[in-house]
Parts: structure tokens; C-alpha cells; sequence
């Protein structure tokens, strides 16, 4: 029984509406091109009572999977023993319209809960008919590596002329032609 509250408040925290209305949030949005999706089994048992949709979305900072969050409290109250014995139907959402290269508009807020990492966020993305509600997901960035960084010298030669490390006979035959 003292597990049943943890389990019930867990429930509650996740259970959250998943409207919610834009005013309330910051304004900054991105720009994402839609890749597609593919189903998932969040289940370890086989039998697919959690199977939910995850997104991919491409953007400048990288590649976004996205899981609406009815699709994870689904996964969640799997988890501890709550989810019934078939999937539970989630509400259309606009990625379920898009097709393969078109884009929309969305925008995150760091995921703070306990667990999260510093690539986990909570995505939303305005709905079409009524652009003050919004569809609520988790996402998991995953960053294109930073191709700016300075990237080690492999020239050790160089490095032995630039350092002046060789004799000065070795200086002559390796540095003269750089």
C-alpha cells in the first residue's frame, strides 16, 4: 500500500493535460522539416500494449524523436502495472498530417523532471485549426556534431618543424619544403 501512493502521484504528475495554451509560454519557435515516423513497442513483456508513434524531425541543431505525451504516460503506466491489456488510442495530432519534407513550427522547453537528460525536452506544436492550443510531446534531441571545432593537427611532422624539435640537419631534409 505505501507503494500505491508513489504510483498514484507518479500517475497524476504524468497525466498532465495535453493542451496547453500558448500565451503561456515563451514565443521562440523552430522551424522543423518532417522525416516520418515509426511504431514502437515501449513493452518488454511482447505484448504490445504500448505500441505508440515516434516522430523524427529535422532541424538545424540536429534530429528530433518526438513521443506525444499521452504516448508516453501510456509507456509510464505500462511500466507499473496500470496499462490495459490493448493500446490505447491517441488523438490525431498534425504530424499525423504531414507528409515526408514538409515543415512546421514548434517549440521546446528543457525537460526537468527526474531522469531527464540534457537532451530532453518538452515539444510543442501549435495545432493548424486553432493556433493557441497546442499538441504536447517529449523529444530527445540528438545534436549534429559541431563541425566548426578545431579539429587536432595529425602533421606531426609539421608540428616537429613548426617546434623546432629537429636537428638542424633533420630541419633541412623534413622543413625546407614547407
Amino acid at each position: 500500500m505505501r507503494y500505491a501512493g508513489l504510483a498514484l502521484a507518479a500517475f497524476l504528475f504524468i497525466s498532465q493535460p495535453t493542451r496547453t495554451p500558448s500565451e503561456d509560454r515563451g514565443k521562440t519557435f523552430l522551424i522543423g522539416t518532417y522525416l516520418g515516423y515509426e511504431m514502437q513497442d515501449g513493452d518488454t513483456n511482447g505484448t504490445g500494449a504500448t505500441m505508440h508513434r515516434t516522430y523524427y524531425v529535422r532541424t538545424d541543431d540536429g534530429t528530433w524523436s518526438l513521443v506525444s505525451f499521452a504516448g508516453a504516460a501510456a509507456m509510464m503506466e505500462h511500466t507499473i502495472g496500470w496499462a490495459p491489456g490493448h493500446p490505447k488510442t491517441e488523438k490525431s495530432n498534425l504530424l499525423d498530417s504531414l507528409k515526408h519534407g514538409e515543415k512546421f513550427a514548434f517549440r521546446v522547453e528543457p525537460d526537468h523532471r527526474i531522469g531527464a537528460t540534457k537532451n530532453s525536452y518538452h515539444v510543442f506544436i501549435p495545432q493548424a485549426e486553432d493556433p493557441k492550443k497546442e499538441d504536447k510531446f517529449d523529444a530527445e534531441l540528438t545534436p549534429i556534431p559541431n563541425q566548426d571545432a578545431a579539429q587536432p593537427p595529425t602533421d606531426n611532422v609539421k608540428a616537429m618543424c613548426d617546434a623546432h624539435r629537429f636537428t638542424p640537419e633533420q630541419e633541412k631534409q623534413f622543413c625546407a619544403s614547407q
